[in-house]
């Protein structure tokens, strides 16, 4: 067998295999893995590889065990986080076990190594790693067992390989392996930029580049200008049929940027992408323990949720984060309700099953929506206190199964990922021996299982001319052309070296000391100057921005700075991508890049005038429509805002997420406020606070518990003594009014000719003469000033569409705000709510008829096919004259349609 090894080509490496043109049987190209993996199999050394999470559970205990009765070097730090404490000590061991050491090794060692030689004999056997594999095939191979391979090329000097794949190869060697330096390509020509940047490598020689293409940097202000020139480039190539392959090394191991611009040229992709453990599928795990330690966080369970691949339905999925984001908490009225909904359409689905009697249907229903309501326990465990074990697994194991029962044999990777990091995390709960264990433990754990991740399962390279690959040492033979994308910000990635001179020095006299970082960045930079050697043609490509970060400069271009910026190179040898972007002709690293420009297609302008479609206007004209006063205060303030939310039914984006601790106060608020006052006389101030303060406990967890989260206890401990103390305050000041309760949360209906309006009002209370009043509830931290400006300036539009709902005979009742952080009841002056009195220039009655008498003319308009955006200069003109609501010039400011009328554009 014909191998060539290189310690960066357990990936993608260039050539494919060491046959050349010809092809090649029984040869392949390998990196440390892929060796391994031919000799444990070839040696029986072969098994399951045991997952990372499960050796540092093992090992964790095993450190336990160690320094149970003898304080070791890492006792404080295995108390302060054992998980992390374990991993970092696993991997010292690691380095050293692939280094030669063994516990009885050294004679007389320093301290640490001493505890490391006694946690490795403590405790239960450590399952192996890739270390104690490379040691096996070691010794197994000096014992004299059969490899069978001809020819080992090694990319690397085999001097400059870590200690222990050098003793691997010099063991193979030994055992009559032919290894050998793999065959370096001659420099190319000194007359061509490639040759003399070759030579400088080797000599450090500088000779100007003359600019004949061979040789090129390139720079772009982002990475999607870079992309888009080196599509074109490369598309150029493809025309022009020039031989030989491309190599394109992408750093980072993602070519999606890449991707999409060569697509959109007709070429193949190249299908690298990164893992990632923050796929989909993969979040099942983690927040599935995320959602249930306490304090509940109801975000996570959202995200549970509103994965792709939910682990219920996804319609059932959908109510819930629908129920949640109405209110955020379990056990609520939204939540019951959801689940009501959910149950009858379960049951209507079983029911369509002729071959089930209906006892068998309801088991079947009953059945399903327990294990469904499974995912949404919200909050059984403390944080601190811990899980106990057998509780993790058995959540372990219901992730596993639903992944097991979703992917039916379909072999789905991610699934399947999902599977291998459920087996894993439940043998290393087992192995760690704790319980319970804390939600430190657990998330350390789950982050190990799923470390690795994924690459995207639909990325794939397409046949053609071009290759990629991820590391520059993996281009080991020669290539026409490479294409270095992303040459910026990619250092080195050696480890520090933990170990002291004494502690370097003994190991070093018993010929197991590490690799020293050092060593590892030399290997690092030999892997940047081969590439560039390989090439025969180079483009550098480097952005200003990534991601929005501008990144480093890279360490090779550091090296190569003195033959770029010699001042008699050739002007042709830098070049900006964004000339592409101005000029139709460009030439390129030896191309021609011909662009042809395409037609100027301008954004949508703002617009204060709108036709609307016939459809629309239609639905506008409906005499059955029912307004709100919500929406008769956007139909007053801009009525395309009303018709795109009213009456077409747009809702912003983020319909579903979770309110904000603003939001959620005041619903607390008002929920509170209906458990503390009944319908009846009004109790005692004291009454209304205990009641308040009993009933915001309770209420908490079911329709607020984000807010029992740490990150908002200072507003928490503020709102449970200001909400109490409001509705005391508000008990109070009715009772000396001598005011009753009437209803809280009441509907209300009545159709006024002109318009229907249906609303819920907060606080209805009945006045020693029997007239009944509105108290509207408010929560806000900087509005009351807002709300005292509507009610002088008569646009309470919604305080005045409630007085009249409730008294729609007459001049409509008496109203007022109270604004509960600040706990003043404003209303205005001569009303008997007025504890606070406001001086109006337009009373709520005539405040009503200007808004039915204004309402009835913009729905008019609105059905004849036109929508005026209010905030857009020009509205005045389109709307009707003589308006008693006026556009408000900040209409705008707090509006989500504002990318629909183009009033404030985006992008």
């Amino acid at each position: 067998m014909h191998l060539v090894f290189a310690t960066t080509a357990d990936g993608r490496a260039y050539p494919e295999h060491p046959g050349g043109s010809t092809g090649c049987i029984d040869g392949a190209v390998v990196g440390p893995a892929g060796l391994l993996d031919i000799l444990a199999t070839r040696l029986g050394l072969g098994g399951p590889q045991i997952p990372p999470v499960v050796r540092i559970a093992t090992w964790q205990r095993k450190l336990e065990a160690a320094a149970r009765d003898t304080p070791r070097f890492w006792t404080a730090s295995l108390a302060a986080d054992g998980w992390a404490t374990a991993r970092q000590l696993l991997s010292w061991r690691d380095a050293l076990i692939e280094a030669g050491w063994t516990p009885d090794r050294l004679f007389d060692p320093p301290a640490r190594l001493a505890d490391l030689a006694a946690a490795e004999r403590a405790g239960p056997e450590l399952p192996g790693g890739r270390a104690d594999l490379l040691r096996e095939v070691i010794t197994a191979i000096e014992t004299g067992g059969p490899v069978d391979v001809d020819l080992l090329e090694c990319v690397e000097d085999i001097e400059a390989l870590a200690p222990g794949w050098r003793r691997l190869v010099r063991t193979l060697e030994g055992a009559g392996t032919i290894a050998r330096p793999a065959a370096t390509p001659a420099p190319a020509d000194v007359d061509s930029d490639i040759g003399r940047l070759h030579l400088f490598l080797l000599t450090g020689q500088r000779t100007p580049l003359a600019g004949d293409g061979t040789v090129c940097d390139v720079s772009a202000a982002s990475a999607t200008s870079a992309a888009e020139c080196v599509a074109e480039w490369l598309a150029s190539e493809i025309e022009a049929d020039a031989p030989g392959d491309t190599v394109v090394i992408v750093p980072d191991g993602d070519s999606a940027l890449l991707d999409q611009a060569l697509v959109r040229r007709g070429l193949p992709r190249l299908g690298l992408s990164p893992s990632s453990s923050y796929r989909g599928a993969l979040q099942v795990l983690s927040l599935s323990f995320a959602v249930a330690w306490t304090p509940m966080d109801p975000a996570k369970l959202s995200e549970l949720l509103l994965l792709p691949r939910p682990p219920i339905p996804r319609w059932a999925a959908r109510i819930l984060a629908r129920a949640l984001a109405e209110e955020p908490g379990i056990g609520g009225s939204a939540w019951r309700r959801a689940w009501e909904r959910i149950e009858a359409r379960l049951r209507d689905e079983v029911s369509r099953d002729a071959d089930d009697t209906p006892g068998r249907a309801a088991a079947r229903v009953d059945r399903t929506l327990a294990r469904w309501r499974a995912w949404t326990s919200l909050g059984q465990y403390d944080r601190t206190t811990g899980m106990a074990a057998p509780d993790a697994i058995a959540l372990c194991r219901r992730v596993l199964d639903w992944a097991v029962e979703l992917d039916a044999g379909r072999r789905d990777p991610l699934l399947l990922c999902v599977v291998g990091a459920a087996r894993a995390l439940i043998t290393a709960l087992d192995a760690l021996g704790h319980s319970p264990v804390t939600a430190l433990q657990i998330d350390r754990m789950i982050d190990q299982a799923v470390a690795d991740g994924l690459p995207d399962p639909s990325c794939h390279a397409q046949e053609g001319r071009v290759r990629a690959i991820a590391n520059p040492g993996a281009l080991w033979g020669t290539a026409h052309r490479v294409v270095w994308w992303g040459f910026d910000g990619t250092g080195s990635s050696a480890q520090r070296f933990p170990w002291s001179e004494r502690e370097r020095g003994a190991l070093t006299a018993a010929d197991c000391c590490p690799e020293r970082p050092q060593a590892a960045s030399r290997r690092e930079a030999a892997h940047w100057r081969a590439a560039a050697s390989n090439a025969r043609s180079l483009v550098l490509v480097r952005s200003a921005s990534d991601r929005g970060t501008a990144p480093p400069p890279h360490p090779f271009s550091q090296q190569l700075h003195p033959l770029f910026d010699q001042p008699s190179n050739a002007a042709s040898v830098r070049f900006v991508a964004e000339r592409l972007f101005v000029e139709e002709r460009v030439p390129m690293a030896a191309r021609e890049v011909v662009r042809a420009s395409n037609v100027t297609i301008d954004l949508p302008r703002a617009r204060s005038a709108w036709d609307l479609p016939p459809s629309l206007a239609t639905r506008a004209r409906d005499v059955e429509r029912r307004e709100s006063a919500t929406s008769l205060e956007d139909l007053l303030t801009c009525q395309l805002r009303w018709v795109l939310r009213h009456v077409a039914g747009l809702k912003a984006a983020g319909g579903r997420e979770i309110p904000k601790p603003e939001r959620l106060f005041g619903n607390l608020a008002h929920a509170v406020a209906q458990a503390a006052f009944r319908p009846g006389e009004i109790p005692d101030a004291e009454v209304v606070r205990t009641r308040a303060v009993t009933a915001l406990d309770d209420l908490l967890p079911r329709i607020a518990a984000p807010l029992l989260l740490p990150g908002y206890a200072r507003e928490l401990a503020f709102a449970r003594q200001r909400v109490p103390d409001a509705l005391a305050s508000l008990s109070a000041i009715l009772a000396r009014g001598r005011f009753a309760v009437d209803g809280l949360e009441v509907e209300h209906e009545h159709d006024f000719g002109v318009v229907k309006v249906a609303s819920r009002i907060d606080l209805v209370v009945r006045g020693p003469d029997g007239e009944r009043a509105i108290v509207d509830l408010k929560w806000t931290e900087n509005g009351a000033n807002a709300h005292h400006a509507k009610l002088a300036d008569g646009r309470a539009i919604q305080l005045a569409t409630y007085s009249r709902l409730v008294e729609p005979a007459g001049t409509g009742a008496a109203a007022g705000y109270f604004l509960l952080r600040q706990r003043r009841l404003l209303a205005e002056a001569g009303s008997p709510l007025a504890h606070e009195e406001v001086a109006v220039s337009r009373g709520l009655a005539d405040t009503w008829d200007a808004i039915a008498r204004d309402g009835d003319r913009l729905t008019r308009l609105a059905g004849s096919g036109r929508g005026i955006a209010a905030g857009v200069s020009g509205a005045d003109e389109h709307l009707p004259e003589d308006l008693a609501f006026a556009p408000n010039p900040r209409v705008c400011a707090y509006c989500d349609m504002t990318r629909l009328c183009r009033s404030v554009t985006v992008g």
